[in-house]
């Protein structure tokens, strides 16, 4: 008999640890959610480089956290240097980031899901999606192999997040060996699956550095740089400590912390790397297409030509471990190549390669076929998170499967009353995420980017408690387990701490004017704010002090947005039919035909974004709509 459970998660990466965490915080209850992964010790491993947030991604992060999401957590626990970039402009676009250690991380990703009775971890190997039905087929279970057994798993809601395991093949020079990371076989049997069920799939690739052994490097020679002096943390709950389990985070920072070097590359290797390109695969015409911002070594040489050097930070992995991680030279090109760039970098002449660089290719589904939800199209109760929708990163996949999971768990939930879990635009950078995955086609991993973001002001870093965790509280997510109550609680107490800190900032003076008409002259900085403001509220979190500096310098701005947005309320936000036939609409454009029938937007909002798609079409489409909505009313 197979077990049932109400959700089963694929995959125990990024995406997978998210969506699991998020369904049970929803739905509670013993063995409720599965999760399933190639080997336990393998959940939550950082394949790339062991850091956490940056530009935008940071937000990302802050957001996941502010819904109850896992990762500002663990990173909070495991991180070896935070720094916020971005700090010379304005806090809209900075971009809190800690380089983690990637042992600690994964240890302690795993600990936390462990600790939580909801979560059953099962090993093997996922060979087939379970559906029922033909013209609408509905998700019902995975077929699994573990070992020579084989055994099917059962639940109403199912949510896939393979990362670049699907049909994964590493490429290093002329070597291609099949696996979606170092050490590890690629997942065959889903990629056939969703071609089975008729999904559109296509062949992304990302690509990763070579490491180098610690003692090996002239670290002398180098210029050692720091994190911040006051370092900023991704959760609100990290201030005044939590715990869940074994993992207990009863200070900031929690572990040493660490610097990392800076180098760059050399004009010898520059000319080896042209004179070599014919065997680096992503020029030899062999792979497919791999992130345009953030770029192997190859591209920066072919693209940056007039450049001699491009800057590389050497970073520890872990302070378990002497492995570092070259930051800036990912390459596909072959061993022998990669030896000389290493070695003609300053301060690496006679550095030993632990691993080299290696480029990996895997299947992905185009992302017109779901929701923004993460629902699948045309397979009921299949959702999609990570990599497999064609993005790039950790904060972006785990952002995903967020969204996956609440709605996954809704589903399981409440059935034919299910209420779809979406934010918008305006709300947060998981909207902005998810709304740009249904409405564009990606040419290259998809990667978050402050400048994606049309209302950033809105969407700061330091606000997403106060933007989101009311949601979260609202859905539930908050509602099972010590760690949402205190949340909550924490929330309760920072929304007192700023609506008195803002009636003290109309009313403290500073001279002749107020602190909040201080805070909006150039120059008056979180710091002079914090000391003027400070004898009266008390000592409080860098993070108060950070908002409440950015609602006043902000607001003039802020109020602009917020009637930009009621403007388009409408637009936005009114539906479009599913039972349109775009192709059968004569007066319109070919090309917007086209795209309207590819990408089946749910709102005019998201038609109106679509690439192909003007604003006469949409002006038009109003129309045809009205009219065909009379049409059936009549004759119905």
């Amino acid at each position: 008999m197979p077990k049932q459970y109400r959700v089963i998660v694929v995959g125990g990466g990024h995406a997978g640890i998210e969506a699991a965490w998020a369904a049970a915080n929803l739905l509670g209850g013993q063995g409720t959610v599965a999760l399933i992964s190639i080997d336990r010790a393998k959940i939550g491993v950082m394949s790339c480089n062991p850091a956490i947030g940056g530009l935008a991604k940071g937000q990302l992060v802050r957001e996941i956290d502010a819904m109850g999401g896992l990762m500002g957590l663990i990173a909070d626990a495991t991180g070896i240097q935070f720094k916020v970039l971005n700090t010379s402009k304005g806090s809209a676009v900075h971009g809190p980031r800690c380089q983690s250690d990637k042992h600690a991380y994964a240890r302690t990703a795993q600990e936390m899901l462990d600790a939580r009775p909801e979560i059953d971890i099962i090993e093997g190997t996922v060979e087939a999606i379970l559906t029922e039905g033909e013209q609408t087929p509905r998700a019902t279970g995975v077929l699994i192999k573990a070992g020579d057994e084989e055994f099917e798993l059962h639940a109403p809601s199912l949510v896939v997040t393979t990362g670049t395991f699907m049909r994964g093949l590493m490429h290093t020079g002329e070597e291609k060996v099949p696996g979606g990371r170092r050490g590890e076989a690629a997942a065959n049997g889903i990629s056939k699956s969703l071609n089975e069920l008729g999904f559109e799939l296509g062949r992304l690739r990302t690509g990763t550095p070579p490491r180098l052994r610690r003692d090996s490097i002239k670290t002398d020679l180098l210029d050692l740089e720091f994190g911040d002096q006051e370092p900023v943390a991704f959760s609100e709950l990290t201030a005044h400590g939590w715990e869940v389990g074994a993992v207990c985070c009863d200070r900031f920072p929690l572990i040493e912390q660490v610097g990392c070097w800076r180098t760059h590359t050399g004009q010898e290797s520059h000319e080896l790397i042209r004179a070599n390109l014919h065997r680096a695969p992503m020029y030899s015409g062999n792979l497919a297409q791999g992130p345009r911002y953030c770029p192997s070594i190859e591209d920066k040489v072919v693209r940056f030509a007039e450049r001699e050097s491009h800057g590389i930070y050497l970073e520890p992995e872990s302070l378990e471990s002497d492995w570092i991680y070259c930051n800036g030279i990912a390459t596909s090109l072959p061993s022998d190549i990669q030896d000389v760039i290493v070695k003609d970098m300053p301060g690496c002449e006679d550095a030993e390669i632990l691993q080299y660089g290696y480029a990996v290719e895997y299947d992905m589904v185009r992302p017109h076929q779901i929701l923004t939800t993460g629902q699948t199209r045309s397979v009921e109760r299949l959702f999609l998170a990570g990599q497999i929708n064609g993005t790039s990163g950790y904060e972006e996949a785990a952002a995903q499967g967020l969204v996956a999971g609440i709605n996954a768990a809704l589903l399981a939930r409440d059935g034919a009353e299910y209420k779809a879990f979406t934010l918008g635009r305006e709300q947060a950078y998981i909207g902005v995420l998810m709304d740009d995955l249904v409405t564009k086609t990606p040419r290259e991993p998809y990667r978050m980017f402050t400048s994606r973001a049309e209302h950033r002001l809105l969407l700061r870093a330091d606000n997403a408690p106060d933007r989101l965790t009311p949601i979260a509280h609202e859905l539930g997510l908050l509602d099972h387990g010590q760690l949402g109550m205190q949340r909550w609680a924490q929330f309760q107490a920072r929304k007192s701490t700023l609506e008195r800190g803002r009636e003290l900032m109309k009313t403290t003076r500073d001279g002749e004017k107020t602190l909040e008409q201080r805070t909006l002259e150039p120059g008056y900085t979180i710091d002079d704010l914090r000391e003027a403001l400070e004898p009266v509220l008390g000592a409080q979190p860098l993070a108060i002090w950070l908002t409440l500096h950015s609602d006043a310098r902000y607001e003039p701005y802020v109020e602009r947005q917020r009637r930009e947005i009621a403007r388009s309320a409408d637009l936005e936000h009114r539906p479009l039919p599913d039972w349109m036939d775009y192709q059968g609409l004569v007066s319109m454009r070919t090309e917007a035909k086209n795209a309207l029938s590819k990408f089946k937007p749910t709102t005019f909002g998201q038609a109106s974004r679509l690439e192909g798609v003007t604003p006469a079409d949409i002006t038009l489409l109003s129309v045809l709509v009205k009219r065909e909505r009379a049409s059936r009313a009549n004759a119905g």
